[in-house]
């Protein structure tokens, strides 16, 4: 009998190990590691109910708003959950991590994964994986899974087996690895995911900005992405979500006019379930920004971001009553690190812009890093300590 139970627990003690090495290479080496990764992952590693704003969408968020400045002016605590181009079709996943791991105040969701003009995104591999990848193998990760249905779905539950042969990325090839150690030895990030590039756009263009604010006009959302923003809608509606709709603020040209009025009708969808939907592309002080606190035309740069971050976080506090959040005080010390090293990155940003003409435009290709110009990435890491040593060791 003490034969048999000495087997049994060396075999257990080995499926053990087995299972904790393989975790071990799927989280941290054979994967793919971007700022998205970092930024789902850091997410993860915030205390449970922690966090008093949660805002989720795609890239505007990460670029436009900065949680450590927020604490900062506001004293509330505050992370974007979001990644590049993230799906309409995992809008509800999203919902539903931020709900099953923290009890946020309120929930802000950006409108962008529904107004694209096509569905090409929500087949788009790339897309899909930046945001599900990183997600904690669990209920909501596989139900999404189950909804998507790929061919290759196992890879999906798993990504180590898309991603078993990338021993060749090593070691020059994965930068963002070091700093994906460093916040799990740390235990939570430095910037809470934000994220910004330089560059400034010009007046070349002729935007629509000003001409907009009084525009209702509507155009349909795509069958797929009405149906998808109406399944987050009654979920929120049936489980008493307290959560707001907004869309961030871009510079508007000729070519973005359908996206703007998909956007005009689905406020009005957002408005008829009851919820409240807060159109920055339409609100007169938004979209009075000037084209250089963009650093393209979809994103804001570190100044304007800093403006948009402290114009949002007076209404996250005076209209939807988020104010000053109390926390231990090994949380506290995090988060008045978070804000100081926000400082940091903006003054070290601030002397970059200062030397950055305007019209230089950041021209952003994940794809093909080589034909970017001026993409001095900010935060780069979601730590921001390259830029900002590389700067003080020339100033």
């Amino acid at each position: 009998m003490t034969k048999y139970l000495l087997r049994t627990v060396k075999l257990t003690s080995l499926l053990l190990i087995v299972s904790l090495f393989t975790l071990f290479l799927q989280n941290f080496v054979l994967c793919h590691i971007d700022h998205n990764k970092l930024r789902i992952d850091g997410f993860y590693l915030e205390d449970e109910n922690s966090l008093d704003v949660v805002l989720t969408g795609a890239s505007e968020l990460y670029t436009g708003f900065s949680p450590g400045l927020a604490y900062e002016k506001f004293g509330f605590t505050s992370y974007p959950y979001a990644t590049a181009s993230v799906t309409a079709g995992a809008a509800l996943t999203q919902i539903k991590e931020i709900e099953r791991t923290q009890n946020p105040k309120l929930i802000m969701v950006e409108v962008n994964p529904f107004i694209y003009p096509d569905d090409s995104n929500e087949h788009n591999e790339g897309s899909i994986r930046k945001y599900i990848d990183a997600v904690p193998l669990g209920e909501n990760k596989l139900e999404y899974i189950d909804r998507l249905n790929p061919e290759n779905k196992e890879e999906y539950v798993f990504p180590l087996i898309k991603y078993h042969s990338c021993w060749d990325e090593y070691p020059g090839g994965i930068k963002f690895l070091a700093p994906l150690i460093s916040q799990h030895l740390r235990g939570y990030t430095l910037l809470k995911g934000y994220k910004s590039n330089i560059g400034k756009c010009g007046y070349d263009e002729q935007y629509l900005n000003q001409k907009l604010v009084n525009d209702s006009t509507e155009a349909d959302l795509t069958p797929f992405s009405e149906e998808k923003l109406r399944e987050v809608l009654q979920y929120c509606k049936e489980n008493e979500i307290k959560i707001v709709f907004f869309r961030a603020p871009h510079l508007e040209r000729e070519v973005d006019y359908e996206s703007f009025c998909m956007t005009n009708r689905a406020g009005k969808i957002i408005k008829s379930y009851g919820f409240d939907f807060i159109n920055f592309e339409r609100d007169p002080v938004t979209m009075s920004y000037p084209p250089e606190l963009y650093y393209n035309v979809q994103h804001l740069n570190a100044y304007g971001s800093a403006k948009f971050t402290e114009y949002l976080g007076s209404i996250i506090r005076d209209k939807y009553g988020v104010g000053e959040t109390e926390l231990f005080s090994e949380q506290k010390r995090c988060w008045d690190e978070a804000a100081d090293y926000y400082r940091k990155l903006y003054k070290t940003c601030d002397d970059l812009l200062k030397e950055t003409p305007v019209g230089a435009v950041t021209v952003i290709d994940e794809a093909n890093p080589e034909n970017n110009k001026n993409n001095i990435e900010l935060g780069e890491d979601l730590e921001g300590m390259n830029l900002i040593k590389k700067h003080n060791s020339t100033a």
